[in-house]
C-alpha cells in the first residue's frame, strides 16, 4: 500500500478510514492527517524490531533505500576515530585497508579490554571499540587510504511526512495493513472503542504473526533487487586516547 495516494483503493491513509469509519471516500476530519502520519510511524518502529528480529541473516534493510548499508571513507594517517552515519543502528562488520591495499575485517571489542599502550599504538588496525557513533581502530593506522574504511551496518526504516502520497514502506507488502491496523487501533483505544479495539488487536496480532514466520523462512540469499551505492562516512577530528 502507497501512504495516501488519490487512489484510496491503495491507501494507508484510506485504510485506516475504513477500518474504523467503515469508507475511505473522504478524509474523516475527527483522525488529523498529522495524528495519523505520527501514528503510522509509531506502528513502522514496532514492525522494525519485527523484521529485525525475524530475519534470520540480521540483514533486513529498508527497500525504499536507495543504496545499500555499506558505507566507505578514506582513511586518514594518525586519525584514531570516524563518526558512524546517524543512520546506523547496528554496526555488522568494520573493514580497514592495511598497507598493501587489502581490505581487512576488524575484531570488535571494549575499550577496557585493551591497555594503555595499545590505545596509543600505531601500525595497521587489527581492532575496535565504540563510544556513542564512533568507531575507534587500533592500533591506530598511520598510513593513508583512498576508500579505506568501510562500515557496514543496520538502519532504521524512512518515516512517512504529512505529505507524502505514493511513499511505500520498504518490507513486503502484503504486510503493509499492519500499518493502518495498527493506526486505527492507537485511534480506537484513544476514543474508547472497545468493539474496534479488540477487533484491530486480534488483526494486528495476526498479521505480526504472518510477518515473522514469513522472515524466518525466506531464502538466506534474498537480497533487495537494487543498484549498489555506497555512502560516505564523517572523520572525526583526531583526539589522543
Amino acid at each position: 500500500m502507497q501512504f495516501n495516494p488519490t487512489n484510496k483503493a491503495i491507501s494507508l491513509i484510506g485504510d485506516i478510514d475504513f477500518l474504523l469509519f467503515g469508507s475511505s471516500v473522504s478524509l474523516n476530519a475527527a483522525y488529523s492527517i498529522e495524528d495519523r502520519t505520527r501514528n503510522i510511524n509509531i506502528i513502522w518502529d514496532e514492525a522494525l524490531t519485527i523484521l529485525y528480529s525475524a530475519d534470520p541473516n540480521y540483514m533486513w534493510d529498508d527497500t525504499s533505500n536507495s543504496n545499500f548499508p555499506i558505507a566507505t571513507v578514506d582513511l586518514t594517517a594518525n586519525l584514531d576515530h570516524y563518526t558512524m552515519l546517524d543512520s546506523a543502528q547496528v554496526v555488522h562488520r568494520v573493514r580497514m585497508m592495511d598497507t598493501n591495499g587489502y581490505l581487512r575485517t576488524l575484531e570488535p571489542k571494549l575499550r577496557r579490554e585493551f591497555t594503555d599502550g595499545q590505545l596509543r599504538a600505531t601500525g595497521t588496525a587489527s581492532a575496535y571499540y565504540k563510544i556513542g557513533d564512533a568507531i575507534f581502530p587500533l592500533p591506530i593506522p598511520d598510513y593513508a587510504a583512498i576508500g579505506g574504511v568501510e562500515l557496514e551496518f543496520q538502519r532504521g526504516g524512512n518515516h512517512f511526512g504529512t505529505a507524502d502520497t505514493d511513499k511505500e514502506a520498504g518490507f513486503n507488502s502484503q504486510f503493509h495493513q499492519f500499518l493502518s491496523i495498527g493506526a486505527a487501533l492507537r485511534y480506537a483505544l484513544a476514543k474508547g472503542m472497545q468493539e474496534k479495539t479488540l477487533f484491530l488487536e486480534k488483526q494486528k496480532t495476526a498479521i505480526a504473526e504472518a510477518m515473522v514466520k514469513h522472515y524466518e523462512t525466506r531464502s538466506p540469499d534474498e537480497r533487495p533487487k537494487l543498484s549498489i551505492k555506497k555512502r560516505s562516512i564523517k572523520t572525526g577530528i583526531h583526539i589522543n586516547g
